[in-house]
């Protein structure tokens, strides 16, 4: 029996059945708001994966698609210095359409939009108001052609902008065309030009100016390497922006990168509502390439060059440094100098009326210009030729260790033989008179050949030689062939064609004339001697990227193509009476320029100098007369590789067309001119590298 406690805590029939009813509403609630939202989001799957045609069609009417461009790789020097970039600036946009709004309330506002950007972006005001009026012209043609071609609907979109126009071909198809709302005016602006555009808009004096993010390529250093950096622009077709010039163009493959996309849906007033799954694909950045140029030994190099030009009172200047052992370009300079009051030669036109000139007399003769011009090289560097591989020249007396070497290889130059060059000229055995410019007691042997650069001693060496055999070592070397360093408009060089090898041309070639080279191509070709232990002989592919693992970024590999010229015993043979070279070369340089630092490094090499071929522009002759050279104008070259017994880089300098004041003085040799220059940036280059001097010299002393 319950007591009075347990009664009133027992609920009561009734309330029992009320609890159950409603335990049971709730959880039947629960399931049905459960069922419903997988039922929504059952909707949103299916109305996702597969919308009906209906949904589909008007998905497809508010859904835009945009290409997520890449960044491109980066240009950079062998040890990672940045040579050329991208960074994102700001580029001046005009819409006319909005300008033609404007201007029905206010006509001046185009006189301000031209005169407001004319004061601020690079571009004259004229060019500025040719094209925006032309825009605007052409925008107002095609509201004309609309309206008066069009009718109901048709009506409608020409107020928006859409006209239809017959086409060019006068047949019945009509071809719509939208008036013109984005005039980009100008390059890319810089951070003070920005901001002055910006000042200008908020104060209402550019209407409907606005500033596009866009990305620029920036050069670090393009005073130095613009010629070899090249240019990043526009297709010919206008449509998209690759490398044109340059480094930017031979590696342009790799520098690209791929390029993303992003699709998204927008609502009624075109803001963006989502982005389905997938439809988001990041870009890549292109590669980073690193480049065999080191930008401090570049640097160094010009400066240097410079110095040579101004000492010289020359035209211009070309210098190269290699490293023999993995044919990398380490720096490759080119100058010119403005020398004024050039004169220009009479060519003689076949075709006119006039009589055929006549050179004046060698002593009346004026300094003629014999460099070709560059215009756009004042513009940017990047539009410069460049004359390292383009501009070839007669190489003179640094091309005789080649034919040497040669006939030494084959046992034609015996060490014990005693020669007899005590005169100063000669005839050849085909009358044609040898001259050298000096004669020595000792110009009795082979190496005193080399030595003493003996025009007289090489006749008698190339004379001992096949014209097959001259002319292979020629070609085996490169010459007549481009390097396939990749750059354009490198030049092939001249070699004369087997047919027409004649006595004279034996004996030319053997002094370095009568064969057309390009600074690239006489560094290579140089190599042979400066390369170590069974490489000696041997010629190296030239390269514009660094070498070494292909795991790090923007390098190659070291794969290094060879072809022998000469047996290593024959090239290590060479070098011998090359390094008298470079001493005598030091003791005339330490008489000219008495203050210098003493050597700290070995060197062997070879000095050059030649007069200037007259070349006629085409369709023109030379004057009558003519020996088919400026007889007063010269380039003057040295050549080494340093250290002697562990050479660690060959320089070339090319020194173009010296002074008249020189030229007088005899003072326009190879070794005059071009062999300081070369010396100097042998002591600058070399330390930089971590080399030590071999010479016992203070290695704290550098040339300035």
């Amino acid at each position: 029996m319950l007591n009075e406690r347990d009664a009133l805590m027992t609920p009561s029939p009734a309330e029992s059945a009320k609890d159950s009813r409603s335990n049971l509403i709730s959880w039947m609630l629960r399931l049905g708001t459960l069922l419903g939202l997988a039922i929504v989001v059952g909707r949103v799957v299916q109305l996702q994966v597969a919308p009906s045609d209906q949904l589909e069609g008007f998905i497809a009417a508010r859904q835009t698609s945009q290409t997520l461009k890449s960044v491109r790789g980066d240009l950079l020097d062998r040890r990672g210095r940045v040579l050329a970039t991208t960074r994102i600036g700001y580029r001046v946009i005009i819409d006319p359409v909005a300008l033609h709004e404007t201007m029905k309330r206010d006509p001046a506002a185009i006189d301000r939009v031209i005169v407001g950007l004319g004061a601020v972006i690079d571009l004259p005001i004229d060019q500025i108001a040719a094209r925006l009026i032309t825009k605007m012209v052409r925008n107002e043609e095609i509201r004309v052609a609309g309206v008066s071609g069009s009718t109901g609907e048709s009506s409608k979109s020409a107020t928006m902008g859409v006209a239809s126009l017959a086409m060019g071909d006068g047949s019945a198809e009509r071809k719509p065309l939208r008036l013109s709302r984005y005039l980009p005016m100008g390059s890319v602006i810089d951070q003070d030009q920005t901001q002055q555009i910006r000042d200008l808009i908020e104060a209402g004096n550019l209407p409907s100016v606005t500033l596009e993010h866009t990305p620029m390529r920036v050069q670090t250093g393009e005073a130095l390497v613009g010629s070899m950096v090249g240019k990043f622009g526009f297709t010919p077709e206008g449509t998209e922006r690759t490398g044109v010039l340059g480094a930017e163009k031979l590696y342009n493959d790799r520098l690209i990168g791929e390029d993303g996309s992003k699709t998204y849906i927008r609502d009624a007033k075109g803001r963006p509502l989502w982005v389905q799954r997938g439809a988001w694909i990041e870009s890549n950045k292109g590669q980073d390439v690193r480049l065999s140029i080191d930008l401090e030994i570049q640097r160094m190099v010009y400066e240097q060059l410079q110095w040579g030009v101004e000492q010289a009172d020359a035209a211009g200047g070309r210098a190269i440094v290699l490293d023999p052992h993995t044919g990398e370009i380490l720096a490759m300079c080119d100058i010119l100098r403005e020398i004024p009051n050039l004169e220009t030669v009479q060519w003689w036109d076949p075709e006119s009326d006039q009589p055929h000139p006549t050179m004046p007399d060698l002593r009346d003769q004026p300094r003629y210009k014999v460099l070709r011009d560059d215009p756009n090289r004042a513009i940017e560097p990047a539009l410069a030729y460049n004359r390292c591989l383009q501009d070839v020249y007669e190489p003179g007396s640094t091309f005789k260790p080649f034919a040497w070497t040669l006939a030494k290889t084959m046992g034609l130059l015996p060490d014990d033989e005693v020669l007899d060059i005590k005169q100063i000229s000669t005839r050849t055995d085909y009358g044609r008179l040898i001259t050298d410019v000096y004669t020595y007691p000792d110009l009795d042997n082979w190496d005193a050949v080399i030595r003493y650069s003996s025009n007289i001693g090489m006749y008698m060496a190339t004379s001992r030689l096949e014209y097959t055999e001259l002319r292979s070592m020629v070609k085996s070397l490169g010459f007549g062939e481009q390097t396939g360093i990749g750059l354009g408009g490198e030049s092939r060089g001249i070699v004369t064609a087997e047919k027409n090898w004649t006595k004279y041309t034996q004996t030319s070639v053997g002094m370095g004339y009568e064969v057309a080279v390009t600074p690239i191509q006489m560094v290579r070709a140089f190599s042979v001697f400066a390369r170590k232990g069974e490489l000696a002989g041997t010629l190296p592919e030239v390269r514009l990227t660094a070498a070494g693992d292909r795991t790090k970024p923007g390098m190659t590999g070291d794969e290094i193509i060879v072809e022998r010229v000469f047996s290593a015993q024959a090239a290590m043979r060479t070098k011998g009476p090359m390094h008298e070279v470079a001493k005598r070369m030091d003791k005339n340089a330490a008489r000219q320029y008495p203050d210098a630092p003493e050597p700290r490094y070995s060197m062997f090499g070879k000095s050059g100098t030649s007069q200037i071929a007259m070349v006629p522009p085409k369709g023109m002759m030379r004057p009558r007369g003519t020996k088919g050279y400026y007889e007063k104008q010269h380039y003057s070259s040295f050549i080494v590789a340093a250290p002697v017994d562990e050479p660690e880089i060959v320089v070339l300098v090319v020194i173009d067309d010296i002074g008249p004041e020189r030229v007088s003085k005899r003072h326009h040799y190879g070794s005059w001119v071009a062999g300081p220059v070369v010396r100097r940036i042998v002591e600058n280059a070399l330390p930089y590298l971590g080399v030590q001097g071999d010479l016992g010299v203070d290695e704290d002393s550098q040339v300035d």
